[in-house]
């Protein structure tokens, strides 16, 4: 996994890297200090305990990320959930292999295989957005920065972000940026 991880302290973020690179960094910087970590290309929070050296930390948030991994037979995880369709959704549906669910699910794995320009720009805003809000929600300008990013006004996010710290400001304003290419077709290499 080479995944790169952001650890944010008093919104300043203070280290940056691979998870056990950053655990490393942030437990020689001061051993009481529990930032909140960031998986950098999802935005997604990583939630571990802090307790102890960083071996111990490591090995704890190593294990949280593989814990589902057990042997034998994997839980299949199937979930009773209601759907709506029109007369004429359930008819196609009924015709499929496997019957509605199993057609249902391969219409899923299909989306996120091949997800649409507007989903990927949806799923980014909102990365993006839970990023900003976990520690920055009650910033200065943070509610016309969340307006702005849905808007795709770069104007308008970068004024709403002006007060923040340099290296956050920098983080969330590349984001943006790379938001507001899908938005205009460009794709990155």
């Amino acid at each position: 996994m080479n995944n790169q991880y952001l650890a944010i302290y008093n919104r300043t973020v203070i280290a940056r890297g691979k998870l056990e690179e950053i655990i490393h960094q942030v437990k020689a910087r001061d051993s009481n200090l529990e930032p909140m970590v960031f998986e950098e290309n999802s935005c997604r929070r990583i939630d571990f305990s802090w307790n102890g050296d960083a071996q111990t930390v490591l090995n704890n948030a190593t294990a949280d990320n593989t814990s589902s991994q057990k042997r034998g037979r994997p839980k299949l995880g199937v979930k009773a959930k209601e759907v709506t369709l029109l007369p004429r959704h359930w008819e196609w549906l009924s015709t499929q292999k496997g019957g509605a669910s199993a057609a249902l699910r391969r219409l899923v794995d299909e989306a996120q295989k091949n997800p649409s320009t507007e989903d990927l720009i949806c799923v980014k805003q909102q990365q993006l957005d839970k990023f900003m809000l976990a520690f920055l929600g009650d910033a200065p300008g943070f509610e016309e920065a969340s307006r702005a990013l849905y808007r795709n006004s770069k104007v308008s996010f970068e004024a709403a972000i002006e007060s923040w710290p340099a290296d956050i400001k920098d983080l969330v304003m590349g984001k943006f940026m790379e938001i507001s290419d899908l938005h205009s077709g460009v794709t990155s290499s």
